[in-house]
Formats: structure tokens, C-alpha cells, sequence
């Protein structure tokens, strides 16, 4: 039944650090450069033109200070040159275009709310933070339909969906991976970006958090140019930490924790490992024009 868009675990076991994304070993660009310069996307086609960019909201699971408000950062402009066959605009559905509208804008969604509906394993996730919301636009902006299909998958229901600041609700609701259901009518479609891996992702993260301990410490991200795809926000001393940062085309990405770039290494092509010492980290994220092929 579709009432499995609701189902959320009441209790979790303790699950592994951070799952990078598998398809990110290939080098890719800036999704979102400091400047305004429309750049091509060479993932997909497309082309994004954002505003300037912001730190995104911290929350700091070992404290008693509330989260920061995700909306109150500097407004960041998203826009993708939106194929035809987009999920976004294949139907002309006036309540995708104006999700598009507001993010091209600056007006980022006040929630997303995300479910890969695994038979009631994995919760579903809201979302406040306006630089993962983005992440989330950008992926199923990207996912292509390719047709009508009168193929059906009981009991495996995903769902995306946003809440405009207007109130405005905008839901995309799957059967599997590869159905996209609009009323009564199904569609297949073509997940281009990664978008289920992420909201997996984001999953485990939600299911981490809830098992951390009292002893677990604080771990802040500074990536001005949003180029990480996973960083926990907690880990407990002596933990070995993962934090995924995708390779960038023809620019050197740059890792310090506390201000030590010796800190840690890449030990993949897309994930820096760390071991968590006995206070809070800072991981800083950044890239440079010094590139050295094989780097």
C-alpha cells in the first residue's frame, strides 16, 4: 500500500560511518563555483549557474545548542538548463515549475522530506538544511523521464518532496528506483545523478546520529564551495571518520582538519579518512587552481 511513504523506524542499531557515493570516482566540476559564471556540467549536460555560496547549517549533536536556522543563511541561486525529459518538466506540472522558479531564485524549499522505502528499514528523513536541499534539487532535476510504462512494484514506495516557502507542496512519488507514479499513470525513469544513493545516504546518517553516545564529539564542516557529498556531524574518539569529496576537474581539492592538512588522506579516489581525536573537529574543504595531474 502507498501508506509505506509514512513508515518510519522506531529504533535503529548503530550503523557504519558515512557510505560515500560509489559513481564519484570520476572526475567531475564545480557544481556550484564561487562566481556567477554559468559553467557546463560535464555529469550530465547540464548547466548550473548559482549564486554565491554559503557555509551550510551545522548542528552540533553533542550540545545543547539548537541547530542553525538553514533559511537564514545568504540566499544561493540554483539554476539547471532543464532538459525536456527532466522529472521537473516533462509534464508541465505548475507545481514543479515553480519549485524551479523559487530555486533559480534563492528561495530555498523550507523542508525536504525523503524516503527509499527498504520494506520499513530506513526512516524518513526531513531536511532543513538549505545546502542539502539544494543537493537533493540538483539530483532529481537530473533523473530523466523516458516514457510511459504499465509497469507497477507493490510495496516499494519512494518519495521525494518539498515544502515552498509559500506553503506550496511539490512530491514526486516512486515505485522503486525506475517508476515514477503521477496519478494514475506510471512513468520509467532514469535516476542520472545518484539521487537514491544519496537519500540512502542521508538515511544512514539520520539512523547514526540517533545511536550516538553521550561521549561523541562535535565535527563542523567548512566547504564554502560545497563540494563535500558526506561528513558526519559526530564521532567518538579513536573513530576512523569518512568524508566523501568527489574529484574536481582540473583543480587540486584541499583537506585540513584543525587547520592540518597532514591530518588525514585520501585513501580512494573520493574518500579522505581521518581517526577522531579527543576534541572537536573542524574539517575545512577547498579547492585551488594548482593542479597536478594524478593528484
Amino acid at each position: 500500500m502507498r501508506s509505506g511513504f509514512m513508515r518510519v523506524v522506531g529504533a535503529a542499531a548503530a550503523m557504519a560511518m558515512c557510505v560515500g557515493l560509489g559513481a564519484c570516482l570520476e572526475p567531475v566540476p564545480l557544481d556550484e563555483p564561487k562566481d556567477s559564471v554559468t559553467v557546463e556540467d560535464a555529469r550530465t549536460g547540464d548547466e548550473s549557474k548559482p549564486a554565491q555560496t554559503g557555509k551550510p547549517a551545522q548542528t552540533d549533536a553533542r550540545t545543547d545548542e539548537k541547530p542553525k536556522d538553514a533559511q537564514a543563511e545568504k540566499p544561493v541561486g540554483v539554476s539547471i538548463n532543464l532538459s525536456d525529459d527532466s522529472i521537473l518538466k516533462f509534464d508541465g506540472d505548475a507545481a514543479s515549475a515553480q519549485l524551479v522558479e523559487d530555486m533559480h531564485a534563492g528561495k530555498t524549499p523550507t523542508s525536504c522530506t525523503v524516503l527509499y522505502d527498504q520494506m520499513g528499514a530506513l526512516p524518513s528523513v526531513t531536511i532543513t538544511d538549505a545546502r542539502t536541499i539544494r543537493e537533493v534539487y540538483k539530483k532529481l532535476a537530473r533523473m530523466r523521464v523516458e516514457g510511459k510504462t504499465d509497469m507497477s512494484i507493490t510495496d516499494n514506495y519512494h518519495h521525494v518532496s518539498f515544502e515552498l516557502q509559500d506553503g506550496t507542496k511539490v512530491s514526486y512519488g516512486f515505485e522503486g528506483e525506475g517508476i515514477l507514479a503521477r496519478g494514475k499513470q506510471n512513468y520509467a525513469v532514469r535516476d542520472q545523478s545518484g539521487l537514491w544513493t544519496y537519500v540512502r545516504q542521508l538515511q544512514e546518517q539520520q539512523l547514526r546520529e540517533e545511536s550516538a553516545g553521550d561521549d561523541w564529539l562535535a565535527i563542523e564542516l567548512d566547504d564554502e564551495e560545497e563540494l563535500v557529498q558526506s561528513c558526519p556531524t559526530s564521532a567518538p574518539a579513536g573513530e576512523v571518520v569518512q568524508v566523501t569529496v568527489p574529484v574536481v576537474l582540473d583543480v587540486d581539492r584541499h583537506v585540513a582538519v584543525n587547520g592540518n592538512e597532514d591530518f588525514g588522506s585520501f585513501v580512494t579516489g573520493d574518500t579522505y579518512e581521518f581517526v577522531m581525536p579527543d576534541k572537536p573537529v573542524t574539517i575545512r574543504v577547498w579547492t585551488d587552481n594548482e593542479f597536478t595531474p594524478g593528484s
